[in-house]
């Protein structure tokens, strides 16, 4: 094991090689003396003759002392190094230490040098016990989140382009899907719709504060060349194929709607679970996916649930799909369910926004249309 420590590698480097000395044996000058009268006693000569030459280097200099301790230490290693035999080594190439020498601390780069290039592991975040309508709340307050994101987005867009397809449920009767060249523009108020499925060549035009409030229209096929008609919005005529006005079309409005009922929702406490399910693709953007069961028609007497394809760049619905409750019959399976009790299906797909359109494109005399 290899130490980062480099004060625990010294002291371990030198209590091995210079062990500490008792306070008895601390180094103290000689004092010299008059040599005792046994002094030549021939029973001491020898040893006196011996210890004459370390007075005489005591006496010398503080360097003198401290290169006898150094070479002391030097001869001392030397002999250890010749009576210890080498550590054995392990099958994996790892140095064992042995009973006699024990292994020896390397000093390693000192922390912020070591650490300079590494980065920290991101620790992911400890997820939350959530009880189930717990994530359900938090999954239906992150969809209002998105769409209250949304419809921040699109306050600041003039204008925009896309394509609109709708299938609802009008008066008891599934109606055929229809796809539409979509122009809004939102100051002031205005829509374009052209039919590019059911009644091909279909036009409608609505201009906020003009035409008496009312929106012009005219057929497909061979009606388009009879005169264009203007009705009111929420006219039985108007609302014949449709369940919402044309004052409530385009995104801004669609936004606003399901903020609306989810609103509802919390105050209703109608909800039985919000589950988002994982991101998908649709019209080549990412989308957050989010499904809404409502807990009965007592409660929730238009939706029994609601799937909801959320761009996560805009934060708008691009493909919204409701259901209703099944009369006394209700199909087998979930799939067949939801077929037998589809109520609205929206999409907006190649929208593209900030087209900077302009008075013609909202104007009955407009070469392209057929307003007549």
């Amino acid at each position: 094991m290899i130490s980062a420590d480099p004060a625990f590698v010294c002291s371990s480097w030198g209590a091995h090689v210079n062990p500490p000395r008792p306070a008895s044996a601390a180094r103290v000058r000689p004092e010299v003396v008059d040599p005792p009268a046994g002094f030549f006693h021939s029973a001491c000569w020898g040893s006196r003759m011996l210890r004459w030459p370390c007075l005489a280097m005591f006496r010398s200099s503080e360097c003198r002392a401290n290169g006898l301790a150094a070479g002391i230490a030097l001869a001392t290693i030397g002999w250890l190094a010749l009576e210890s035999p080498p550590a054995p080594v392990a099958a994996d190439g790892i140095r064992i230490a042995n009973r006699r020498a024990p292994a020896l601390r390397l000093a390693a780069t000192s922390a912020p040098q070591a650490l300079a290039n590494v980065v920290e592991p991101v620790v992911p975040p400890v997820a939350e016990a959530l009880s189930p309508q717990e994530q359900s709340l938090r999954a239906l307050h992150k969809k209002m989140e998105m769409l209250e994101r949304g419809r921040q987005f699109l306050d600041e867009i003039p204008d925009y382009t896309a394509q609109f397809s709708k299938q609802e449920l009008v008066d008891g009767e599934l109606l055929e899907e229809q796809t539409m060249l979509l122009k809004c523009r939102h100051k002031p108020f205005s829509i374009y719709l052209q039919w590019l499925t059911g009644d091909v060549g279909r036009e409608l035009l609505y201009v906020e504060g003009t035409n008496d409030g009312e929106m012009l229209v005219h057929g497909g096929g061979w009606k388009a060349r009879l005169p264009a008609l203007s009705i009111s919005p929420t006219s039985s005529l108007a609302m014949k194929e449709s369940r919402y006005p044309v004052t409530s079309a385009g995104l801004k409005a669609l936004v606003d709607i399901i903020l609306r009922i989810h609103a509802d929702d919390l105050v209703k406490n109608n909800i039985e679970r919000c589950d988002q399910l994982p991101d998908q693709d649709f019209d080549g953007r990412k989308c957050a996916v989010f499904v809404v069961y409502y807990k009965n028609a007592e409660l929730s007497p238009t939706y029994r649930k609601s799937i909801v394809l959320i761009d996560k760049d805009w934060n708008i619905p691009l493909y919204t799909r409701n259901f209703c409750w099944p009369g006394d019959q209700a199909p087998e399976t979930a799939e067949e369910l939801d077929d037998a009790t589809l109520i609205e299906f929206y999409t907006f797909t190649d929208i593209q926004f900030r087209q900077q359109l302009a008075e013609v494109d909202f104007d009955r005399t407009n070469a392209e249309y057929r307003f007549r």
